[in-house]
């Protein structure tokens, strides 16, 4: 990662404080969905509920869902299933296999993907985004964690995204993925960062 080492160096820090396929045993439709932001006003923190999971060979599939407005909103999001820590035991930066693309891929599934596209712009005022584009989006993902990821075991895992990494100012962002309570968060590193990451998204 030599075009990255001021990132390198901040994660570590960050990081020190803090297909055939088979389904699950039920959609958690169940669960009711909540609102996406807490407050439309400073909409730092996008949260969605992980509603269902589909096993894949390699991955793992799951539809993220929340609500804005009334309406439904949200995405296909897919896991490895191995996604290695990107902390080392002393604290260091794994710089093999910390840094991954493809790890973390977000889909269209459908008219509440281009709703989700269509609000995340409005919130953070970003011009001409109406839908979420028809390509997986797979932006560069560093795990700001210091174990493997295990996507049947009840933990909160922190990663870093980078949409659109080689672009001059890539889009970052904080992103959490809750086995627990079943549910994903983005949570906003800076206003700057606003346009690449909509712009990633959708179209």
């Amino acid at each position: 990662m030599k075009q990255f080492p001021i990132l390198i160096s901040l994660v570590a820090v960050l990081a020190s404080c803090g297909n055939a396929s088979k389904s699950d045993n039920g959609k958690a439709s169940a669960i009711p969905l909540f609102e996406i932001v807490n407050n439309p006003e400073r909409p730092t923190h996008i949260a969605l509920r992980l509603v269902n999971r589909t096993d894949g060979d390699t991955s793992i599939n799951y539809i993220a869902e929340g609500l804005y407005g009334g309406d439904t909103v949200g995405f296909r999001i897919e896991l490895d299933k191995q996604i290695d820590a990107g902390i080392n035991t002393d604290g260091s930066v794994n710089e093999i296999s910390g840094f991954t693309t493809g790890s973390i891929t977000f889909t269209r599934s459908g008219p509440e993907s281009d709703r989700f596209a269509a609000v995340l712009a409005e919130l953070w005022h970003v011009g001409d985004v109406t839908r979420m584009k028809d390509t997986p989006i797979e932006p560069m993902v560093f795990s700001s964690n210091r174990i493997a990821v295990d996507h049947n075991k009840s933990f909160t895992y922190s990663f870093k995204l980078f949409f659109a990494p080689d672009a001059p100012v890539p889009g970052e962002i904080f992103f959490t993925f809750d086995t627990f309570k079943k549910t994903i968060e983005f949570q906003e590193k800076d206003i700057q960062y606003r346009s690449e990451i909509v712009h990633s998204l959708g179209e």
